[in-house]
This record gives structure tokens, C-alpha cells and sequence, in this order.
């Protein structure tokens, strides 16, 4: 449902007001946040760019958040092409980190998830004979 809309909007040269406010404010808080925690650690120099760079962005979104389309389209480009690499990071470690151990430590102490008697040549569980009324209403 989104990616149409935002498959149409891309194509616009222009942001609404609206979507141009919620950019603006979005990345101008974040980096305006970055900003303030690198001025808490020391990082001066860093911290002015990050600071600049948040309030023009707000100031922007307040002024003129119609025109924030190329800026929009950039910041999206750059998000884009930063997933490409940390995606398939962040699912190999999940993978070996977590999975991996996970699936280590069923085999080393659960007993078989499938309930398999090892003298049985079948994997079906034979169950008692249940009466038919109890079966009517499943759902």
C-alpha cells in the first residue's frame, strides 16, 4: 500500500508541506541529537557541523518544507546504499551469535522435537480414541 505512494511521490519534483515538515524535523532532530552528544563529549568541531546541519534542516522544514524534495531523494539514496552493507552484517551476526548457539545447545541437551520414538519406523503419535462430540466444535 505505502510503496505505491511512495513510488508516485518520487516521481513528483516537489514534497508536500507536509511530508517536507515531517523530513525536516525527523533528520533535524536526529542530527541535532547527535550533535548535542558529541558536544557532551568534547568533540566540538563535530559536534557545530552536526548542531548547523540539524537547525538549517529545521529551519528549512519551517520555511520552506516544499522544496526539501532533492535534500529527501539524497538523504533516501544514501540510506539505501548504507542497508546494502549493514544488513547482511547485522544478519550474520544475529545468525552466528544467536542461532547458531540456540541450535547447538537444543542439540546438545533437548531431546528430538519431533517426538520420534527411535524403535518407531513412522514419526505419527498414536493418540487414545477421543469421543466424536468432543470433536464438532474445533473452532
Amino acid at each position: 500500500m505505502g510503496g505505491g505512494r511512495r513510488l508516485a511521490r518520487r516521481d513528483r519534483a516537489r514534497l508536500t508541506a507536509s511530508e517536507g515538515r515531517r523530513f525536516a524535523f525527523a533528520v533535524g532532530a536526529a542530527f541535532a541529537a547527535l550533535g548535542a552528544l558529541l558536544l557532551w563529549r568534547g568533540r566540538e568541531r563535530f559536534a557545530a557541523v552536526l548542531l548547523i546541519t540539524g537547525g538549517l534542516l529545521f529551519t528549512a522544514g519551517l520555511v520552506i518544507p516544499t522544496r526539501l524534495g532533492p535534500v529527501e531523494r539524497a538523504w533516501m539514496g544514501v540510506a539505501h546504499a548504507i542497508s546494502k552493507v549493514t544488513t547482511p552484517v547485522f544478519m550474520t551476526v544475529t545468525y552466528f551469535l544467536v542461532l547458531v548457539p540456540v541450535g547447538l545447545l537444543r542439540r546438545a541437551v533437548a531431546r528430538n522435537p519431533l517426538r520420534r520414538d527411535p524403535a518407531s519406523s513412522s514419526y505419527w503419535v498414536r493418540h487414545e480414541s477421543r469421543e466424536a462430540e468432543s470433536l464438532r466444535r474445533q473452532f
